[in-house]
């Protein structure tokens, strides 16, 4: 007998026919991955703060974490970027010892003709009519009743008082201070005499704590988050639990996106302090959009693509829903924040707003000394897919069977695994698979030179392997130089 059987008795006399069916070679992988949306929600909200739960659809978003909330609006736009992956999020309560950021509307001078006044709030239209020689007063009571009448996407609330328009954020904390305020974003004119000045928002303090990421996310691999806090505490404890689930024994760790709305200034000094190499921030400067909503977009755009080819270039993938100018393609800042941990988008002539480079904040040595090991986001995408390639492969190939060194003759049929086995798998997987079949690794000569397989000296049913994979890079850049000549040479 030279087949080994798992279910067939070898002590079998009483006839029949006996086949056992074997599923373990069948498996051809793939699945569907999820993303986690990680903001606050409100009161309104039916979902329990600091716990996941599946999002259904936009509407059940805006049912568990509040209509108007952080996380609805996250669920929009992200779901306005990707409508495959399935979603989830992770709600918190805002902080019972935060503040909510204020602005105000002040109208000081009335219209002296009638006309419309184009306001936008995060980017948000909100129209308001106004009469002619109506009263300072009047003006902005029509203002605070636009805004409400907007509905609870706009994220403030309303109130006006002798000519003065108090806007108020929905969520206390630090993201109501990004709330942009403006008028006239697509150059509409002001009612003719009518004079309104803005205070920006401002005073928000207190961000919800992260608490212990762990407990909270539970084991189910989430593959890409999206962040809509981004104070240094809560950076700092995503960091740390994507480091963790990246590493052994988890190994199923996530790439995180979030965005920055900020001047240059503030976006440089934001992103040189920080070295997170499974985080990515963008820099919105300073446009219209709320950063959780151009976090969620983004990883809406990106996601979809790294996991079709991680180590693509995600250069003009295009993130609906943002508004943008022309900063955005300034080389200088743009090329200035890529060597400071931060991420850059694009603005085409047509105003829609497009990915130029998804880098991670990961920037630095332990020493401090310069490092980009870890740039660009897809690095670390890559590993991970080549460890779970790995990783699954071996468990379909090897899994159930006997460990010996060498093959000494053993008949065929016998489930021993032996170091020759082990490099054999990995060999093929990178040459026929990774190499050949995706494309994300190359150089498959180096990499067969330098693979090490050992059977481990002290505990036998162990084999360690090293391998040195020369992963393929996102193309962005290419540089030429021109010698034009003005005769034909003679040689």
């Amino acid at each position: 007998m030279t087949i080994t059987f798992s279910e067939v008795p070898a002590a079998l006399r009483y006839p029949g026919v006996y086949i056992e069916i074997d599923g373990s070679q069948a498996g051809l992988g793939g699945d569907l991955p999820v993303v986690l949306l990680v903001g606050q929600k409100l009161p309104t909200g039916d979902a329990p703060a600091g716990e996941v739960v599946r999002v259904v659809s936009v509407e059940d978003a805006k049912t568990k974490a509040g209509a108007g909330s952080m996380l609805a609006q996250m669920a929009a736009a992200y779901r306005n970027a990707d409508q495959t992956f399935d979603l989830f999020m992770l709600p918190y309560a805002d902080n019972a010892a935060g503040v909510a950021a204020t602005g105000t509307i002040t109208v000081t001078t009335p219209a002296a003709a009638a006309g419309t006044l184009a306001l936008y709030i995060a980017g948000k239209p909100i129209s308001i009519g106004i009469p002619a020689n109506a009263e300072v007063g009047a003006i902005a009571s029509a203002i605070a009743a636009a805004i409400t009448a907007a509905g609870d996407d706009i994220p403030v609330t309303a109130t006006a008082a002798e000519g003065v328009v108090t806007l108020r954020a929905r969520h206390a904390g630090t993201c109501g201070n990004g709330i942009d305020l403006r008028l006239g974003l697509y150059g509409e004119a002001l009612p003719d005499g009518l004079v309104v000045n803005i205070v920006a928002m401002s005073g928000g303090t207190g961000d919800p704590l992260p608490g212990d990421l762990p407990s909270l996310i539970g084991e189910r691999w989430f593959r890409y988050v999206a962040l809509g806090l981004n104070d240094a505490a809560t950076l700092a404890a995503w960091h740390a639990e994507s480091r963790r689930r990246y590493a052994v024994p988890v190994q199923a760790g996530f790439r995180v996106f979030t965005a920055i709305r900020a001047t240059y200034e503030a976006a440089a000094a934001f992103g040189e302090t920080k070295n997170y190499e499974h985080i990515s921030c963008a820099w919105l400067a300073l446009n219209p959009p709320t950063p959780w909503e151009a976090a969620a977009a983004i990883t809406g755009s990106a996601a979809p693509r790294l996991y079709n080819n991680p180590v693509i270039s995600l250069e003009g993938a295009p993130v609906p829903g943002l508004a943008a100018d022309v900063s955005y393609n300034d080389f200088t800042l743009g090329n200035s924040l890529l060597f400071h941990g931060v991420s850059v988008l694009e603005v085409g002539t047509d105003g829609a707003v497009y990915i130029k480079r998804l880098i991670s904040m990961y920037q630095f040595r332990s020493d401090g000394s310069a490092d980009d090991a870890w740039l660009d986001i897809n690095i670390a995408e890559t590993m991970e897919r080549i460890r779970a390639e790995q990783r699954l492969g071996a468990i379909k190939r090897f899994r159930g069977t006997v460990a010996a060194k060498t093959n000494e003759g053993f008949r065929p049929g016998l489930p021993i695994t032996t170091e020759d086995s082990v490099r054999a798998f990995l060999l093929s997987l990178y040459q026929n698979v990774l190499m050949r079949e995706y494309g994300w690794v190359q150089a498959y000569g180096y990499y067969k030179s330098t693979l090490i397989v050992e059977q481990d000296s002290t505990n036998p049913s162990r084999f360690n392997f090293r391998d040195d994979p020369v992963v393929n890079s996102p193309f962005y850049i290419l540089a030429g130089r021109a010698r034009f000549r003005k005769a034909v040479p003679t040689t």
